[in-house]
């Protein structure tokens, strides 16, 4: 290598180092610009939530807010489903709440005196003596599975899709299997797995057919399906 390519590699080599520290420069002096700090943290108020953690944002550069700060967040608001953030530059953070819904009214008879409390779709379950509308499930014995929550979930967020009142479905648990009753249709949905699809069945029948009596719910002989075998009048 000449003297002439020497340089020319040393020139391109410093302009390179030159470059990345410049952007080094600019990236490290926009995190701690004071214009890109947040002044304002913009939420609809909600006097059940505790929103002191999302206040607690301001002051801090706006590149450097996370989703691990919202931990805390989640923490204080069990009932909180999800929060999202929109960033407006240069200092401005707006925050969308998704309040997690409530599924069901659980009688849990294996303790005395029996445990009531609220079903919600992000699993939280605080004591409540408030049936609010919804369907009620009573677990009359037990151990429940792993999972048996979720599946529980599973078969209400199913049941809403149909035209039905929850209100007027009860469905009790034995320890073995899963029974649901609607005004005179008693339902045996057997042991309370793939109860999503079940409820498929259940909430057909219920807003689809004229039936006074018991339908077994059942899988088809290769078990990729579940039917109804009917007993009813």
């Amino acid at each position: 290598m000449n003297y002439g390519e020497i340089e020319r590699h040393t020139l391109k080599t410093f302009l390179a180092f030159s470059t990345l520290l410049f952007a080094l420069i600019l990236v490290f002096s926009t995190i701690t610009s004071r214009l890109y700090r947040v002044s304002d943290v913009a939420y609809d108020y909600n006097p059940e939530l505790n929103m002191s953690s999302l206040d607690s944002l301001i002051g801090k550069s706006i590149w450097l807010v996370a989703d691990s700060d919202f931990e805390n967040f989640y923490e204080e608001n069990p009932t909180v489903e999800v929060i999202s953030k929109e960033v407006q530059l240069p200092d401005k953070l707006l925050f969308k709440i998704v309040i997690s819904e409530k599924l069901a009214y659980v009688q849990d008879n294996r303790q005395s005196p029996p445990r009531t409390f609220v079903l919600h779709k992000n699993l939280y379950t605080p004591d409540s003596q408030n049936k609010e509308g919804l369907i009620t499930i009573k677990i009359n014995n037990g151990p429940v599975r792993d999972g048996f929550l979720e599946e529980l979930i599973s078969l209400v967020m199913t049941l809403k899709k149909y035209p039905l009142n929850l209100a007027n479905i009860e469905a009790t648990y034995d320890g073995e299997s899963m029974r649901l009753t609607h005004s005179d249709m008693e339902f045996n949905l057997g042991i309370a797995s793939d109860l999503g699809r079940k409820a498929s069945v259940v909430g057909h029948y219920i807003s689809e057919e004229t039936c006074t009596g018991e339908i077994n719910i059942v899988y088809s002989g290769d078990g990729k399906n579940v039917k109804a075998v009917s007993t009813c009048e």
